[in-house]
């Protein structure tokens, strides 16, 4: 099993460790020079803290870090602070690359929940749908590597399919799965509609659909997908949600308000068989 991907809290406690040894440094040694507790420098090196970013410039001027190093850990720390990455980070170098950071998530976790209310989920797109949505997300008018990002996408269909020992779970709106991105066709939705349909036939994919006029205790205000990860994790669940703004991460108790979520959802989607008939149904009048 891979490793679960590292945040950027996690990578900064990485790198601290990694200077702290290179240093020579013991964990109680670095403790007293930096006037903090062994425990704290422990938990600061395996993610479970998240140290000020002055705490840090101290371990890095500890440490005698060179000081191109500095100025990279010290970047890694005041984004650690939030657990927030801005898309203009996500989308440097291209659209492709954020893509396949998402491979790393999947083929890491054990189990994955996809809560989706907007739009056919990234796993089931066809070619021309996922163009269309991915142009939804782009930050300038031009896209150089769309047609790379496209294949990068459908590229996390196969991993679906293929990771049998990876339990996914959908739930999707009625509505989310209507909707036609600019530049799809209404042949595009409905080929993303059946390949939605083809998969939910595997044992170890579970998709359930909300309907358009079920009743909701609450109501959806984003999607977003829960990572489960294996006994031992830093953190062995971890929430991802894109907004327009950022790619936001949460773990530890802010993990609690998704899976409250996610039962609610549960609550007021049909079930597998009664999605798949609803699937039927939608393909015959699309």
């Amino acid at each position: 099993m891979a490793k679960a991907p590292l945040d950027s809290r996690r990578r900064l406690g990485g790198e601290l460790r990694r200077l702290r040894l290179a240093a020579k440094l013991s964990g109680p040694e670095l403790a007293r020079r930096l006037e903090i507790g062994q425990a704290t420098v422990s938990r600061m090196e395996t993610g479970q803290v998240r140290p000020s970013v002055d705490t840090v410039r101290g371990w890095l001027e500890v440490t005698k870090a060179p000081a191109k190093v500095r100025r990279s850990v010290v970047a890694l720390a005041e984004d650690a602070q939030v657990d927030v990455t801005g898309w203009r980070s996500v989308f440097r170098g291209g659209m492709a690359p954020q893509q396949r950071q998402l491979h790393q998530f999947h083929t890491a976790a054990t189990a994955i929940r996809h809560f989706q209310p907007f739009m056919v989920p990234g796993y089931f797109q066809a070619a021309g749908y996922a163009r269309g949505t991915l142009l939804g997300f782009r930050l300038t008018k031009e896209v150089p590597d769309i047609e790379q990002t496209v294949e990068a996408r459908l590229e996390r269909r196969r991993i679906l399919v293929e990771r049998t020992d990876i339990a996914y779970h959908l739930v999707v709106t009625e509505l989310g799965l209507r909707t036609l991105p600019v530049g799809a066709t209404t042949d595009d939705r409905a080929e993303s509609w059946s390949t939605m349909l083809d998969t939910a036939k595997l044992p170890h994919i579970t998709i359930q659909i909300v309907p358009a006029d079920a009743q909701m205790e609450q109501m959806p205000i984003c999607g977003w997908t829960t990572y489960d990860f294996a006994e031992g994790s830093i953190d062995p669940t971890i929430v991802q949600v894109e907004t327009p703004a950022a790619m936001l991460t949460f773990a530890g108790p802010d993990v609690r308000p998704f899976e409250i979520g996610w039962e609610r959802m549960l609550a007021s989607a049909l079930s597998p068989g009664q999605s798949t008939k609803l699937l039927r149904r939608m393909l015959g009048s699309k």
